[in-house]
């Protein structure tokens, strides 16, 4: 039945149904009941029994599980272990944070090593650097630490020893930008490991130095290097002529990628190889080369050289794909001094970076041979650039080699006859002079699927 009043209209129902409902007063709500409350709003309090019922109110919109829900936040927010044993994860936990300190304090530490070594870890557990990054800047702040004019003291690291050592390291010892930039980057490691903002230690770097244009090798002197006799140890001579080989034909970042290749990275059903793009965080990329390069019989494949890596494999070589005579794998520092050391005796100007700059122009060349236009999308892929920019920088240099070589240089390398491609090359020089079409070979045969290539 219905009351009504001046003020408010009530409406009460029958007595029996309030009890077919399971109607309760508040009074009489069990102790075990949870009441839950929505922006303090009490008109939209609701109570939940352990049956999980709900009850009161005048709609239900709530599923009966909602009460199991609830109950289970309550109970994920109460401790998983109690007593004696919380101790032991509780002192591993602490124990693990002294050792990682978000902030380092040079006081605490006896000695420099020590020191650096705390430092080393914040730089990877907080800084997120990389190893490599981590093991070069230690290394710089080894050699600021022996500064025979101004030596950096790492235990009372202060502005004006450090404005003094930068300013004698461009004064005195004539250091450019790049070795600055890497002084810098290593104060501001340990800066952020101290706990010091480093946008107060204010130093502007010299001018960058103009770009200089740096001669790439030709085909022809790339084959002679891949075919040096670099030494009279047969397995010595043969590392190095594989490593320079596979540098040019898959153009990775040297020396850190196929310093970290293992031979797992090899797939021969497929012809692929897996490149770990250390620069990137260690992100891999899958490219496939040309099957001469992985499986080739008669070629510097992947194949062959594996037959080479068994002769001195021992137990400490691991699974890196690139052995040194004694056995144990190649760090980043000494590959690159070691490609360095032997490029040099056939090339002068040789560097271990010139081989991927090469590989981009002969990859473009290639692309052009075979579908007329200088592919970007598909070297980019190949080199794991991270911008399309970057492998557009190379069209200009590949349009300059490519009037001086204008054949595939992958393909050059691969299957050198001296006689053939100086005829071809000759050829293509004399109608350039006579303002003739030139017609270029890729080193197969000279009538491909689609006919000649027309420049």
């Amino acid at each position: 039945m219905a009351t009504w009043s001046s003020d408010r209209i009530s409406i009460r129902a029958p007595r029996e149904n309030k009890e077919a409902s399971g109607y309760k007063p508040f009074s009489e709500v069990n102790e075990n009941q949870t009441t839950i409350n929505f922006l303090n709003d009490k008109s939209n309090s609701y109570s939940i029994n352990s049956n999980s019922e709900l009850v009161g109110g005048n709609n239900q919109v709530w599923k009966n599980n909602i009460g199991n829900v609830s109950q289970y936040h309550v109970d994920l927010l109460k401790p998983q272990l109690d007593g004696e044993d919380m101790v032991n994860p509780a002192y591993e936990l602490k124990k693990n944070f002294e050792c990682n300190p978000i902030v380092v304090n040079p006081e605490k530490y006896e000695s420099l090593p020590k020191l650096f070594n705390a430092v080393v870890d914040h730089a990877r557990r907080w800084q997120r650097l990389e190893n490599s990054t981590i093991e070069h800047r230690m290394r710089y702040a080894r050699r600021m630490s022996k500064h025979p004019i101004f030596p950096i003291d790492f235990f009372d690291l202060n502005y004006d020893q450090f404005i003094a050592y930068m300013q004698c390291r461009e004064d005195y010892d004539k250091a450019g930008h790049f070795a600055l930039k890497h002084d810098l980057q290593t104060i501001h490691t340990f800066l952020h490991a101290y706990g010091i903002d480093p946008r107060g230690w204010y130093y502007r770097l010299p001018s960058r130095p103009n770009h200089k244009e740096r001669l790439l090798p030709l085909p022809e002197t790339v084959y002679a290097l891949i075919n040096y006799k670099f030494s009279k140890d047969p397995y010595e001579n043969a590392l190095y002529q594989y490593l320079h080989a596979h540098n040019f034909w898959i153009g990775w970042r040297v020396p850190s990628e196929p310093c970290i290749m293992t031979v797992d990275n090899i797939d021969f059903d497929t012809c692929s190889i897996i490149v770990t793009e250390q620069k990137k965080h260690c992100s891999t990329r899958q490219i496939f080369p040309e099957t001469a390069i992985i499986t080739g019989k008669t070629r510097k494949s992947l194949k062959n050289w594996l037959k080479w890596r068994d002769k001195v494999e021992t137990s400490k070589s691991g699974n890196a794909l690139y052995l040194q005579p004694s056995g144990k794998p190649f760090t980043v520092r000494h590959l690159g001094h070691k490609l360095g050391e032997t490029g040099k005796k056939v090339c002068p100007n040789y560097r271990p970076y010139d081989s991927r700059h090469w590989c981009a122009i002969a990859r473009l060349i290639k692309t052009k041979i075979e579908t007329g236009r200088y592919d970007c999308y598909t070297v980019k892929n190949w080199l794991g650039h991270e911008t399309i920019s970057t492998t557009e920088n190379y069209i200009q240099h590949a349009e300059n080699y490519y009037r001086r070589a204008p054949y595939d240089w992958i393909k050059h390398t691969l299957k050198f006859n001296i006689l053939y491609m100086n005829n071809i090359v000759g050829e293509s020089v004399e109608k350039s002079k006579q303002r003739l079409k030139t017609y270029v070979s890729n080193g197969n045969s000279p009538r491909e699927q689609n006919g000649l290539v027309e420049i």
